[in-house]
């Protein structure tokens, strides 16, 4: 009742007007001599929903200042590695404990340090077979004054040379969502018909601790879908959203570390404000879950939190990545993102009650539907501003009777509905009798005089109370035969 409180003071005022005047004579209202549903004037259009069957991958618009700013500096090559230990010293390597339902990954994590700021740490070589991917997760210490990255490169496997310009890189900023910064994940897949060695650094770009280690870990596996690599944001693929929801069904996760990235455009011209995201039950039940996130000033990324899978937007480009707490599979998880279309417009569209549906009679304060017994059913729909259906949503319906007092408890009727899918509402309230304070003489080959109220209908949304309609009706009493 609090929420729709504004619409009901509008219409009490707007009645007061009606009675002030009294009820013998007419005020000067012009009568709408129509029904409700003729007051829908353009034609309610359904939301089209889509299967997203392609991703295409596009420049991203993520800062790589950080990048162009580090070039390898260690002169690294496969002879020395061969000659060293294949684990660099500092690093402490562990066999991570798998978790698959149908798919196998090989998955170590190493522990280390960074002693001073701008130093890095490496760990080569990283053998990959021919076809097989190859994933990495750098898990840096949650603290808001350090900043650690990740790049990866490769060898050149006929001079046993480094390449120093990286293959992949993460290079979030800091930013500490629920106490933890946003994991730094890279990747590639061997495409040549022999096998191949990588190296990893981890580089402390802000700050260094010798107590606070970092934890990477390394994963490589034959199965992954075919739109791997996307490790990480600055791959995401776009992903445009239909009006009715889009579902994307063709990617897995193959591994404990895999991560998939979609970047998602929520335009000025918009009507909604909120997304729906959610996964199948299986992938859910595996330990999957979807995040959005904000790209704040230097890659810092804020996670944007869900209501019941609901997330506020607003106008910008934003990250949702994919990836698992748990399990994963070779299965396709389904991904489902709908927007939560914002509803700006309510119409009644019909009335019933023990008359029936067409019972509008021209008094003389109008042509408006007659209540007639105790049961009154208010139909409508709810809408965007340009007329898009709007579904889920709650709507508040009140009846509001002046000629009862308020400490009555009959002055107000009121109960609430959700929308259907195609936008529809219905509400049955019931009503305390008519009080009949108005009597009007209707002439005729048998003449009546007509008992009655002139009441009020508000309906509103109920999230969005300065989003209502409003309508009169008339509350049948009784007749009295006039001769």
């Amino acid at each position: 009742m609090r929420k729709m409180l504004s619409a009901v003071m509008v219409m009490s005022l707007f009645f007061s007007l009606f009675f002030t005047l009294g009820a013998s004579a007419a005020p000067d209202v012009t009568p709408s001599g129509i029904a409700p549903e003729a007051l829908v004037s353009e034609p309610l259009q359904l939301p089209d929903s889509e299967v997203v069957t392609e991703l295409t991958r596009s420049e991203s618009d993520l800062d790589t200042a950080k990048l162009k700013s580090h070039p390898v500096e260690a002169a690294l090559n496969l002879d020395s590695a061969r000659i060293a230990s294949t684990v660099q010293e500092g690093l402490t390597a562990d066999l991570q404990a798998l978790n698959s339902v149908t798919a196998t990954a090989s998955t170590y994590t190493y522990t280390g340090y960074i002693e001073q700021p701008g130093n890095s740490s490496f760990l080569y070589p990283i053998y990959v077979d021919p076809g097989s991917i190859l994933q990495s997760q750098l898990d840096a210490p949650a603290s808001a004054q350090l900043d650690y990255d990740l790049y990866l490169y490769e060898f050149d496997m006929s001079t046993g040379e480094l390449n120093p310009n990286p293959i992949d890189y993460s290079i979030y900023g800091t930013y500490l969502n629920n106490n933890k910064t946003l994991a730094e994940n890279v990747g590639t897949v061997n495409t040549a018909p022999y096998a191949k060695a990588y190296l990893l650094e981890v580089y402390g770009a802000v700050g260094a601790s010798i107590s606070e280690p970092f934890y990477l870990t390394v994963s490589t596996s034959s199965t992954y879908d075919a739109y791997e690599t996307d490790e990480n944001a600055l791959h995401a693929y776009p992903f445009t959203v239909a009006l009715g929801g889009s579902t994307l069904a063709s990617r897995s996760i193959n591994s404990e570390i895999d991560q998939d990235w979609y970047a998602i455009t929520v335009p000025e011209s918009r009507n909604y404000d909120a997304m729906h995201i959610s996964l199948d039950q299986a992938s859910v039940g595996y330990g999957y879950k979807a995040e959005l996130y904000a790209a704040l000033s230097g890659n810092r990324m804020a996670l944007v939190p869900a209501q019941n899978g609901n997330v506020t937007l607003g106008t910008g480009t934003y990250y949702l990545r994919v990836y698992t707490t748990n399990a994963y599979s070779d299965a396709n998880y389904s991904l489902n993102l709908r927007p939560v279309l914002r509803a700006d417009k309510i119409v009644i569209t019909g009335y019933n009650s023990d008359g029936g549906p067409n019972s509008y009679p021209s008094y003389m304060y109008g042509k408006y539907y007659r209540i007639t017994g105790r049961t009154f059913t208010v139909t409508g729909v709810a809408t965007t501003a340009d007329n898009y259906a709007v579904a889920n949503t709650e709507v508040d319906v009140t009846w509001v009777n002046d000629y009862w007092s308020e400490s009555s408890n009959n002055r107000y009727r009121s109960a609430q509905a959700i929308t259907n899918s195609n936008g529809q509402f219905s509400v049955t309230l019931s009503l305390p009798p008519s009080t009949g304070s108005i009597s009007e003489y209707i002439p005729g080959a048998i003449s009546f005089t007509h008992y009655y109220d002139l009441c009020g209908v508000v309906a509103s949304v109920t999230s969005r109370s300065n989003v209502y309609t409003t309508d009169i009706v008339y509350h049948f009493a009784y007749s009295i035969y006039g001769g």
